[in-house]
C-alpha cells in the first residue's frame, strides 16, 4: 500500500486560516472563538475547505478526535474533592445554576412542540458552564487560591458533572437498547465518581502512576480510545468514554492539571480542527432568518436563566456580594460541553439544523459576554 498525502492541503487550510486570525487574541477573543470564526469565514462563507477538498475525510476524523480530547480534558480538570471543601454552599449554588436553566430549557423545548429528548438536550446545553473558560479567568485575576475562587471553581465543577450525567442518560435513553445503556451509564458513574476515588484510588495509583508519568501521552491516548470504544460498543456515545477516561486518570494520578498540560500539545493538534468544523456548519451565507425567534429564545434562556439561577443560588447560600457578582458573570459562559452536546444531538438525529445553529451561536456569544463581565467585576489588587 502506498501512503497518500493529499490530506496536507486540507490541514494547511485549517491551521493556516486559524493562524491568520490569531492576532484577534489581543482584543480578548478566545482561541476557541478564533477557530470557530475561521471555519465560518473560510469554510462556510468562502468554501475554501469543502467535502470536495482532497483529504476532507481526514478532517472529519480529526475533528471527531478533537471532540474526544476536549471531553478527556474536561474529565482531567474536574476534581470532585473540591466539592467537599465547600459542600453546603457549592451544592446550593450548583443546584440552582444547573436546575433553573435546565428546567427553563426543557420547558422552552416543550413549548416549541419538540420531542422530549430534544427538549432535554436544550435543557442540558443551556445549563452547562465551561470549566475551560472559568479556570483561566480565575488564574488571570489570581483568584484560584482564594475562597471566592474556590467556590466559583467548585460550582463550575458541579455544573459540568451534572451536565455530563444528564447528557449520558439522555443518550442512553435514545439508544436502541435502553435498559442496557442506562445500566451501563449508571455503573460507569458509580465507578468513576465513587468506587474509583474512594475505594480503588490507592491501588490504581500504585499500579499505574509510574506509567502515567513516564509514558503520559501513550497511556492517556490508550485509555481514552479504549474507554471510547467500550462506550460505543454498549450503545453510549464515545465522547462520554473519553470523559470518564480523563476523570479516572485525574483521580488515580492526583495531578489531573499536570497531566492536562502534558496532553495539551495533542489536544492543540486536533481541537482546532473540531472547532473549525463547527464553524463550517453555520450557514453564514444563508443565515436562517426564518428561525430568528428560535435563536433568540435559546439565547435569552441560555443567558438569562443562568443569571437568574446564580442570583437565586447566591442568596440561598448567603455568599458575599463580590462572589455573587463573579458567579453571575461566569456562569453563562459555555465552551466545549455545550458544543459537544449540540454536535451529538445533531449526529444522533435528536435535533435539527436550526436548533444546532442556535446552540453554537449561544456558545460563541456567551464566551465573549462572560469574559467581559468577569473582567468588570473581578476585584483589583
Amino acid at each position: 500500500m502506498v501512503l497518500s498525502f493529499e490530506f496536507v492541503l486540507a490541514l494547511t487550510i485549517v491551521y493556516g486560516t486559524n493562524y491568520m486570525l490569531i492576532h484577534l487574541e489581543k482584543y480578548g477573543v478566545p482561541v476557541l472563538g478564533i477557530e470557530i470564526l475561521a471555519g465560518m469565514i473560510f469554510g462556510s462563507f468562502f468554501g475554501v475547505l469543502s467535502p470536495a477538498t482532497p483529504g476532507y475525510n481526514l478532517i472529519i476524523s480529526l475533528a471527531a478526535l478533537g471532540l474526544m480530547l476536549i471531553m478527556f480534558d474536561a474529565g482531567l480538570e474536574l476534581d470532585p474533592s473540591l466539592l467537599r471543601d465547600h459542600a453546603k454552599v457549592v451544592s446550593e449554588l450548583g443546584l440552582m445554576t444547573f436546575l433553573v436553566p435546565f428546567v427553563a430549557g426543557v420547558a422552552f423545548g416543550i413549548w416549541l412542540n419538540l420531542s422530549i429528548f430534544a427538549a432535554v438536550l436544550i435543557g442540558i446545553t443551556v445549563s452547562t458552564t465551561s470549566l475551560g473558560l472559568v479556570h483561566p479567568l480565575l488564574e488571570e485575576f489570581d483568584l484560584i487560591e482564594k475562597e471566592m475562587g474556590q467556590i466559583i471553581l467548585s460550582v463550575t465543577v458541579l455544573n459540568d458533572i451534572l451536565s455530563v450525567v444528564a447528557l449520558a442518560y439522555a443518550l442512553a435513553l435514545t439508544s436502541g437498547q435502553i435498559f442496557q445503556s442506562v445500566a451501563s451509564v449508571t455503573l460507569a458513574l458509580v465507578f468513576f465518581l465513587y468506587i474509583a476515588p474512594v475505594h480503588l484510588s490507592k491501588w490504581l495509583s500504585s499500579l499505574f502512576q509510574d506509567t502515567i508519568f513516564h509514558h503520559t501521552v501513550r497511556f492517556c491516548m490508550l485509555t481514552m480510545v479504549l474507554f471510547a470504544l467500550i462506550m460505543e460498543q454498549v450503545g453510549i456515545h464515545a465522547v462520554l468514554g473519553s470523559f470518564f477516561a480523563g476523570l479516572l486518570i485525574a483521580e488515580i494520578s492526583h495531578k489531573g492539571h499536570d497531566i492536562n498540560q502534558s496532553m495539551r500539545p495533542v489536544t492543540n493538534l486536533a481541537a482546532p480542527v473540531f472547532f473549525f468544523f463547527v464553524g463550517m456548519q453555520l450557514p453564514v451565507s444563508e443565515f436562517p432568518m426564518d428561525h430568528l425567534g428560535l435563536i433568540g429564545g435559546v439565547l435569552a434562556i441560555g443567558i438569562g436563566a443562568k443569571v437568574i439561577g446564580a442570583y437565586i443560588g447566591s442568596h440561598w447560600a448567603g455568599v458575599r456580594h463580590d462572589t455573587e457578582h463573579l458567579l453571575v458573570a461566569a456562569m453563562p459562559g459555555r465552551l466545549s460541553i455545550s458544543v459537544a452536546a449540540a454536535e451529538i444531538g445533531l449526529r444522533q438525529g435528536l435535533i435539527q439544523q436550526p436548533l444546532y445553529y442556535a446552540f453554537i451561536i449561544l456558545s460563541i456569544i456567551s464566551v465573549f459576554l462572560s469574559a467581559i463581565m468577569f473582567r468588570i467585576y473581578a476585584p483589583e489588587d
